[in-house]
């Protein structure tokens, strides 16, 4: 009789021992909590959306009554995973476009358009994305000839992977009102030269100077619009019902819980799309977190002038996102000398430094952030000069140059002399680098995606993906990072690897440094006590894998304020 009653004694005094209550208790668990001395623990109870407790195993479940529990099999769970860089919106509405993600030839972009229109048919523009011609053996871009082919009545554009060139067949050109003679302020209307039948009496330079100054009638757009030019079909972007742009929030929102990301910096969004985000997300079915930058246009400007920045729960509006220059794969990135395959072109200005002044003038005002996006090397010089005029010294205003890939040396300094972020995206350095070198050139190439020496300068770094220029997968992000491959393991060994970023910065680069990055460090970033619920959980411990393991690691679940989404 003595060992069944100790059993019945022993059990109610474990039972006892819960009586402090919790909505959820994660256990067995490898808890990463990226706090300042970097602690990994067993358990945390979780109530009302935030950490109470972190500490053992058998401490906590013993001390809690949870109405739910998460055995986390003694895998790992990482602060939920903050994408620093992305077009969230943006990727939602690309899903319900033609996916030309991944073409290996312009035959290959024509046949998933044709495709996408024969089984589309109530569509009255095709609009697509994701072509890189780099990716072709052809490396040209391609002309309108086949696309007015094929569709020689229905408007087609398709943008290029960046979104900073496209490709526009006849009809959609008469729509937008682009002719041989548009000239696009910081873009370009590509064309070319269709001789006179009969007349073989002009040389090419000949024709060119005609076609430049007189508007020569045999002068025609090939189709091409690069970087300005490619927002006079803006209005066409901004047609899209309410419907339409829920349907891409809410499919954009479940790819990114698939892949263990439980915030977003989005890129560039307009007034009305982030009134659509806050009606959501107080509606409850957008449970993502956003830190939205407002899209760099006066209306957008004059509406927070008067409304102030925004600072919800699940919504941050404190930034403005701003063009300096173009993409490096389309050559509208703005260079210090030519470009090393085209020695007649640096790139292009998108905006005058006058407006960038404005801008910053009126962000400091106001107190937003500038957030800039600077691909080449004088972009990147240029804002940070006329960052350094207004802000005038160290600060923490955190203001920040999105991309940062072509930084000349003697410039990296200014980032920590004016507190300026580095927001980088690893991807960047590993699909680029099949082709930057042609681009950029020895020298150049030697400092570009240089994130271990630009994490040096201010002790820290956004990382993003730019999704969808690149892929969503923040795993994806750490393996460009530490191991500077992309996901076929190219190259082997890694891409200039005395740039890579250990395990320990690539995570704060994901998860604290983003939070840090968008003023919300207070509740996100880390697990800790008195911090949101945000949980990634992975299949494994990204620090200790193999390159092997970590090509094969997955998120298993996700959650935002202690609430499984994934």
């Amino acid at each position: 009789m003595i060992r069944p009653l100790l059993f019945l004694l022993l059990l109610a005094t474990g039972c006892a021992f819960r009586s402090e209550p919790a909505d959820l208790v994660v256990h067995n668990a490898r808890i990463h909590t990226l706090d300042e001395a970097n602690t990994v623990a067993q358990a945390m109870a979780i109530r009302d959306g935030r950490i109470i407790e972190i500490g053992p195993e058998r401490q906590i479940l013993n001390k809690y009554a949870a109405t739910e529990t998460f055995d986390a099999a003694g895998r790992s769970v990482y602060p939920g995973f903050i994408d620093g860089h992305c077009h969230f919106f943006g990727y939602g509405l690309n899903k319900q476009k033609v996916d030309l993600q991944g073409t290996k030839s312009w035959a290959e972009v024509l046949e998933r358009t044709v495709a996408y229109a024969k089984a589309h048919p109530e569509k009255t523009w095709i609009l697509g994305r994701g072509w890189d011609q780099n990716l072709w053996d052809n490396k040209e871009f391609p002309d309108k000839t086949e696309l007015d082919l094929l569709f020689p009545d229905r408007p087609v554009l398709l943008q290029r992977v960046d979104g900073h060139a496209a490709i526009a067949n006849s009809t959609a050109l008469h729509h937008a009102g682009i002719t041989a003679n548009t000239r696009v302020a910081g873009g370009q209307v590509l064309g070319r030269f269709t001789t006179p039948q009969g007349d073989t009496s002009w040389t090419e330079p000949a024709m060119v100077a005609e076609i430049r100054h007189m508007g020569y009638p045999f002068w025609e757009p090939t189709g091409v619009l690069v970087d300005n030019a490619v927002s006079v079909f803006q209005t066409i972007f901004d047609e899209a019902d309410e419907a339409t742009k829920r349907k891409a929030l809410l499919d954009a929102q479940a790819d990114c819980f698939a892949v263990g990301l439980t915030m977003v910096a989005d890129a560039g969004l307009d007034v009305g799309t982030i009134e659509l985000i806050r009606r959501m997300q107080q509606e409850g079915v957008l449970k993502m977190r956003i830190y939205a930058m407002v899209a760099d246009a006066p209306e957008h400007l004059a509406h927070f002038a008067k409304a102030g920045p925004i600072a919800d729960e699940r919504l941050w509006v404190r930034s403005v996102k701003v063009y300096a220059d173009g993409a490096l794969g389309s050559r509208g990135a703005l260079l210090k000398a030519p470009y090393s395959d085209q020695h007649d072109h640096h790139g292009l200005q998108l905006a005058s430094r006058e407006h960038f002044a404005e801008v910053a003038q009126w962000c400091k005002q106001h107190g937003f952030q500038m957030n800039t996006h600077c691909i080449g090397d004088s972009a990147n010089k240029l804002l940070l000069d006329v960052y350094a005029e207004v802000l005038g010294g160290t600060n923490d205003l955190r203001w920040r140059i999105e991309h940062a890939q072509v930084v000349s040396p003697p410039d990296r300094p200014l980032f920590a002399q004016y507190s300026i972020i580095p927001s980088v995206q690893p991807t960047h350095a590993t699909s680029d680098g099949p082709w930057a070198g042609e681009r950029l050139g020895p020298e150049r190439i030697a400092h570009a995606y240089a994130y271990k020496d630009l994490l040096s300068t201010l002790g820290l770094l956004a990382l993003g993906t730019d999704f969808p220029v690149e892929g969503i997968d923040p795993l994806q992000t750490y393996r460009s990072a530490v191991l500077r491959q992309a996901a076929d393991g190219w190259p082997e060994g890694g891409y200039h690897t005395e740039n890579a970023l250990t395990p320990l910065e690539t995570l704060r680069g994901m998860t604290i440094w983003n939070a840090l990055a968008t003023f919300t460090e207070q509740d996100l970033g880390t697990i800790e006590v008195g911090k949101r619920a945000d949980l990634t959980v992975v299949d494994r411990d990204l620090a200790t894998s193999t390159p092997e393991g970590l090509r094969k690691a997955k998120v298993v679940a996700t959650f935002v304020n202690g609430e499984r989404v994934h």
